[in-house]
Formats: structure tokens, C-alpha cells, sequence
């Protein structure tokens, strides 16, 4: 199918067998004018690009890093050195249904005032029913907020009402997304913005650093409901795995987790005071910075770490105090054992 060239990013790390996966389902498109960018992020031994030209064709380039610089680095880099107009994301362990190329760009282009297109997910995998049952809850509390406009078939357009419905919780499908290339650009350059107000970061290579997972998908995510217009496809064309991975199968991932979402907050809160794009947003923000210290509270507090929980309780009243925060502080003051749960 002729249209403009499409650029599959494609971050790993020592996952050869799901990576060649994931490249036999971007041959497989509809849309066969594609180039695909890997970017390998320290795998040992190093990505065999030789071997996957030689299966997939010669449209691959491979990047490497002798060291791991973290899946937003990797994606970041990979666009920097992509030629087609159009971007998509690819995880090395996920797969795009045949015509997940061909419905993106055709709902790029039957709405010219859009810059991004969100997909469809669905699951695969032994985990895949629970995910996809979740995932159809949040994504029902999301567009219940978000209060988009059917446009056509499967596809719901966007206003600003999108990023305050995301603030508290961003599903899969807003994680997943097809954009022009400028597009991509913008929302990152928003993104370190936000972070070069920190006074120990001074260039954007600092700020791209900083970038470390967990839940950097869902951030950028945010910054672009913020600034681009934006449309949902409805129809399920990224195919997520679901087996046992995830940031909240143990607690030393959940912990990490909370303090992602809390240095994603902080940032948002602070370019909030200082650009124009995230302003009008502000007062949410604050309330959302505020939920993800009291978050952070209940976590210690669950963990037996008294001490740390209080720190994080004064951090959520301080910051937007709520009667759900004052309930909790007078809980922890009890003696242990006198609550229940």
C-alpha cells in the first residue's frame, strides 16, 4: 500500500527470539513502505543485524550501545536517526496486528488538524484475559473524563479534557500511539523542558538521562495530550504481551513506581509555573502531585516504615490537602494493630 514512509522504532535488550518476533509482524503490514530502527541497548551478545536483514530486508538499521541508556534514551535515539514522516513504537516482546501501519496513517490523514493517533491494544499471552479486562475498566473511566467526540467508525477525537483525565491513571492504549515525526519531536522537546528547570540538569543530554523507567511511556503520554491534537483508535492493532512482567508484581518495583510517578509529577507541577502548554492544567496537577505523595505515604505506612510514611503524608498536605489525607494521618497515629488491614 503506497503512503508515506513509516519509521518502527524498536528499543532491546537481550531479548533475541522475541525481537525477531516483533520484526516478522512489521513485514507482515499492510502497509509495506517501512523502515524499522532498532535500537540495541547493550544486549549481550549484540544484536545480529546481519541475520535480520537477511530474513527481513535491508530496510533495518541497528544502533548500539555498549551500555544500557533505558528504553525513553533508546526511543529518543532512534528517532533522531529515522527518515519517514510517520513514527511508531514497537516493544521488543509486543507485536502490531497486520494493519496496524495501514489504519494509523489512514487516520493520520482523514483528519488533517491531527498530530497523533493513540492504538487499540489487546492482549496476548497467559496473562491476556486480566489485562484486558483492566484494561477496559480504565478505559472506560478515562473517555467517561476525557469527554472525546466520535469522528468515525472506531476512531474518537480529543480535546483538552485529555490530559486531566490521564493525570490519574493512563491505560495501555494511551501508551501506545502512531505520530508524524515533528510530531514525536514537540512532545519530547516539551518533556525536557520540564526537566531543564532542575538546576543540576544544563543540556538536554542530561535531561534525556534522567529518563529512567518505570512509567515514562505513561509521561509522555501526558505531555502530548497537553500540547497535540489528539485522536484514539479504537480498534485493537498493538498487541501487548501479558505474561509476568510489570512494575507491580514485587514491592521493590511498586516502590519504584511511586517514586517514578511522584518525580513525573514534581515535573509537571513545576513546568506548569513556567510554560504556557501545561498552565491551565495547574490545579490538577497539584491535586495529582499531592495523590502521588499520599500514595507514597500509604506504601511506607503498608511496609511498616512509619517514619517515612509521615514525611510523605506532610508532603501530600502541604501540597493540596484533602479530607481523605487527614483521615489517614489520624489512622497512622493508632497503635499497630488496632486497625485492621
Amino acid at each position: 500500500m503506497a503512503g508515506p514512509v513509516v519509521s518502527v522504532i524498536i528499543p532491546t535488550h537481550n531479548r533475541p527470539t522475541l525481537l525477531r518476533e516483533a520484526m516478522a509482524s512489521v513485514y507482515h503490514q499492510t502497509h509495506s513502505d517501512w523502515e524499522v530502527v532498532i535500537v540495541d541497548d547493550g544486549s549481550q551478545p549484540p544484536v545480529d543485524e546481519e541475520s535480520l536483514r537477511k530474513d527481513f530486508g535491508s530496510r533495518i538499521r541497528v544502533l548500539r550501545n555498549e551500555q544500557p541508556m533505558k528504553q525513553p534514551y533508546a526511543r529518543d535515539q532512534g528517532v533522531r536517526v529515522a527518515t519517514g514522516d510517520v513514527v511508531i513504537h514497537l516493544d521488543d516482546d509486543d507485536l502490531l496486528a497486520p494493519t496496524a501501519l495501514e489504519m494509523g496513517i489512514a487516520t493520520l490523514e482523514s483528519h488533517p488538524s491531527l498530530e497523533l493517533v493513540y492504538l487499540g491494544v489487546k492482549g496476548f499471552g497467559a496473562r491476556a484475559e486480566y489485562f484486558d479486562k483492566s484494561q477496559e475498566q480504565a478505559m472506560q473511566r478515562v473517555l467517561g473524563r476525557a469527554k472525546g467526540r466520535t469522528s468515525q467508525t472506531h476512531v474518537i477525537s480529543f480535546g483538552p479534557e485529555l490530559f486531566a483525565a490521564l493525570l490519574s491513571s493512563v491505560p495501555m492504549a494511551f501508551q501506545r500511539s502512531i505520530e508524524y515525526r515533528d510530531t514525536w519531536h514537540k512532545v519530547s522537546a516539551l518533556r525536557r523542558r520540564a526537566y531543564l528547570l532542575d538546576a543540576d540538569i544544563s543540556d538536554e543530554e542530561q535531561a534525556m538521562r534522567r529518563l529512567r523507567p518505570p512509567l515514562r511511556e505513561s509521561e509522555w503520554a501526558l505531555y502530548a495530550s497537553a500540547c497535540c491534537k489528539t485522536a484514539l483508535l479504537m480498534t485493537p492493532v498493538y498487541l501487548q504481551r501479558c505474561e509476568s512482567q510489570g512494575y507491580f508484581s514485587v514491592p521493590a518495583q511498586r516502590e519504584r513506581a511511586v517514586l517514578s510517578r511522584i518525580d513525573i509529577n514534581e515535573h509537571l507541577f513545576g513546568a506548569a509555573k513556567e510554560t504556557g502548554e501545561l498552565s491551565p492544567w495547574e490545579s490538577e496537577i497539584r491535586r495529582s502531585l499531592a495523590s502521588a505523595y499520599f500514595a507514597q505515604s500509604y506504601f511506607h505506612f503498608q511496609n511498616g516504615r512509619r517514619l517515612p510514611a509521615y514525611r510523605a503524608l506532610f508532603n501530600a498536605l502541604r501540597t493540596s490537602p484533602a479530607a481523605s489525607h487527614l483521615r489517614f494521618a489520624l489512622r497512622m497515629m493508632l497503635p499497630r494493630g488496632s486497625v485492621s488491614g
